[in-house]
């Protein structure tokens, strides 16, 4: 399967391409990190996500599960044109695994351990990236009507009665305080 990089892939088009239904597109796209694009004429998918629904069909298709699919068994390198090519991963034997020791075992599940905490935390940081760089202009009424309210939860208005009593004890203390130097 192939696809054109100037093509926008609507999900009626990618539904009949791929054989597939709605929910089943959606479950797909949930899986590859993928949010279609919109113009327009609705949401499309670009060449680019087509070839990764494309290869996790493929993926499926040969072992029945969206599981364990990792881009196609192709690695994606940016080029100077900043279009993506695909450099082949090699498959490992078997064997190679089998001749482990221990320490290469504990070294390997290690490793693995790692990429999954990086996998599980990747989320996270985006959106930590994306709050960062977030002002307040892009919240929504209900989130801007919390930050009020922590406005004005943090920042108590003053006492009237309290600030018109510190007044007058003013007023009267500048008074007592003339008649002192009168006085004198």
């Amino acid at each position: 399967m192939t696809t054109e990089l100037s093509t926008k892939w609507r999900p009626e088009q990618v539904f009949e391409k791929l054989s597939i239904g709605s929910s089943t597109y959606y479950n797909r796209l949930k899986h590859l990190g993928i949010e279609a694009s919109k113009d327009a004429d609705g949401p499309y998918l670009n060449a680019e996500q087509m070839k990764l629904m494309e290869d996790l069909s493929e993926h499926i298709r040969q072992t029945g599960k969206m599981q364990g699919f990792g881009g196609g068994g192709q690695l994606a390198l940016s080029e100077s044109s900043g279009l993506a090519s695909a450099l082949e991963i090699p498959e490992v034997e078997a064997e190679t695994f089998d001749q482990m020791d221990d320490e290469m075992l504990s070294q390997f599940i290690e490793e693995a351990g790692e990429l999954k905490t990086q996998q599980i935390a990747m989320p996270h940081l985006i959106k930590l990236h994306l709050a960062n760089n977030m002002t307040e202009e892009d919240l929504s009424d209900e989130q801007r009507a919390k930050l009020q309210a922590i406005r004005d939860a943090a920042t108590p208005k003053p006492n009237a009665a309290a600030a018109r009593a510190q007044q007058l004890l003013q007023r009267h203390r500048n008074k007592n305080q003339q008649k002192n130097q009168e006085t004198k």
